[in-house]
């Protein structure tokens, strides 16, 4: 708690809460500044102060970032880092990255036959290791030249590259390119018809299978017995199992969503090989599980071992994540940890549900609302009549609210008068009355999701849109709070 300059208290800003559930497209988990953490701040004070003094401890600082993630999501380490997670769900990228982990592994470097020898050429040595890392996952030359991943239906359209196929948004079909997935319905089949699309799609260069747990198109969850399902197909069928979490990291009663209980025992002894991550964790990338229908046979035990394929791969790059990320990575998931974010995303999406039924009861019906823990999807209806500002699909009739994982997010009076209620009115028109003060605007287009840019914006709800043709004349038939 603070105080203004009236000696009064005021609220912590992890206390305040508004009707930002889109919280940028999920990434940002706290109103907070994570850079605070007593382990962190020192370093930030001594960047400002000295940038090569803390510029020398980059590679230790990696280390205990990798370790430290590692811990908290359950033996799943960051191997490649990128920009944004489109980046890293590249079939190239996939496939050199799990080539380089065979070749690393120590079941080629404690092979009396494989491993490499003092006095052979390296070109015979890597023809060696390449030949056995194509036999142990059943490529050929379509899988090297023109690698393609099968991808669930309904999951997200990445924003750019080969996943942008699959979007229902013409801006975004539009601009894909690279090989087109090959979209299996993984939620009604049966096992049967599921293992003889991946055959199929194997045998034309497919190497992965990808999908997420809950669908960003329409917030449906997939079911535990498809997820046994398609893991023991891939397994068969030899395909990598990449799990996209970009969305579901932390938000969903878990480290990952897939490590919940009902998940993690159906065909417990396959798990993902790789995973997706990236929005609010402070950076994007792909990260490696050594207990993955594909990567528990390279028999990675040894934590030396694992630390080394990494390195390995990083070797490829000059930084994989700029030092200042790298700091504010460390923060989150210090403050995640610290603060268990996936239990009180548990608690968070249990008691936004009771609120909306409470104040709609149109809500109860069944699959009125979707989604799991803190994921919220709800007909885009329902939003507007909450006035929310939502992580939307432009033409999706349903929209994913992704409230911030703080303790006063599961606060069910907070909740009301603060954001659901006609009691928000008040902490509306505080934002707004802000924002006017410091010449901004509200974030999102209430109408759309991207990024809001009318300064003819609504100071009662505090709410604005983007300029949109279509954005604007529905803007303006919103009713107030």
């Amino acid at each position: 708690m603070g105080s203004d300059n009236t000696g009064q208290s005021l609220p912590s800003l992890d206390s305040q809460l508004d009707h930002d559930f889109h919280s940028g497209w999920g990434s940002v988990y706290t109103n907070r500044s994570t850079v605070g953490d007593e382990e962190t701040l020192p370093l930030w004070l001594q960047y400002a102060s000295n940038k090569n003094s803390v510029e020398r401890k980059y590679q230790q600082l990696l280390h205990e970032y990798t370790d430290l993630f590692g811990d908290f999501f359950g033996g799943y380490y960051p191997i490649s880092m990128h920009a944004h997670a489109t980046d890293a769900l590249l079939p190239t990228t996939i496939a050199s990255l799990i080539l380089n982990t065979i070749a690393t592994s120590p079941l080629v470097l404690n092979s009396p036959t494989l491993k490499p020898k003092p006095d052979e050429n390296p070109e015979d040595t890597g023809k060696r290791v390449r030949d056995f890392a194509l036999s142990f996952l059943g490529w050929d030359d379509k899988h090297i030249l023109s690698p393609n991943f099968i991808v669930a239906d309904n999951i997200y359209g990445a924003g750019y590259g080969p996943l942008a196929h699959t979007s229902k948004e013409w801006e975004i079909s539009a601009i894909a390119s690279g090989p087109k997935p090959i979209v299996v319905n993984m939620k009604d089949t049966t096992e049967e018809a599921l293992d003889a699309q991946f055959k199929d799609a194997k045998a034309k260069g497919c190497i992965a299978v990808v999908f997420d747990l809950v669908s960003t198109e329409d917030g449906l969850v997939l079911h535990p017995d498809n997820f046994g399902m398609i893991k023991a197909c891939c397994a068969r069928n030899r395909l990598l199992l990449i799990v996209d979490e970009t969305m579901t990291a932390m938000r969903c009663g878990a480290p990952f969503a897939f490590q919940r209980p009902e998940y993690a025992q159906m065909e417990a002894d396959k798990q993902p090989d790789l995973v997706i991550f990236g929005k609010g964790i402070g950076v994007s990338g792909v990260a490696i599980g050594f207990k993955g229908v594909i990567t528990t046979g390279l028999t990675y035990t040894d934590p030396d071992d694992i630390r080394q394929t990494i390195r390995y791969w990083r070797a490829l790059v000059s930084r994989p994540i700029r030092l200042p990320l790298l700091l504010e990575a460390l923060s989150i998931l210090r403050a995640a940890q610290r603060e268990d974010w996936p239990a009180k995303s548990e608690q968070i999406g249990e008691v936004i549900r009771e609120v909306i039924g409470e104040l709609d009861p149109r809500t109860k019906k069944p699959d009125a609302v979707r989604g799991l823990g803190a994921v919220v999807a709800v007909n885009r209806e329902v939003a507007m009549r909450f006035r929310i500002m939502s992580a939307i699909r432009r033409r999706s009739p349903w929209v994913r609210w992704l409230p911030k994982l703080s303790g006063s997010s599961a606060d069910r009076e907070e909740l009301k008068r603060q954001v659901f209620g006609r009691e928000s009115k008040a902490q509306r028109q505080i934002l707004a009355k802000e924002a006017d003060q410091c010449g901004t605007i509200p974030l999102w287009c209430f109408i759309c999701g991207i990024e809001a840019t009318s300064k003819d914006w609504c100071r009662t709800c505090y709410l604005s849109f983007c300029d949109n043709e279509v954005c604007v004349q529905a803007f303006h038939r919103h009713a107030c709070v």
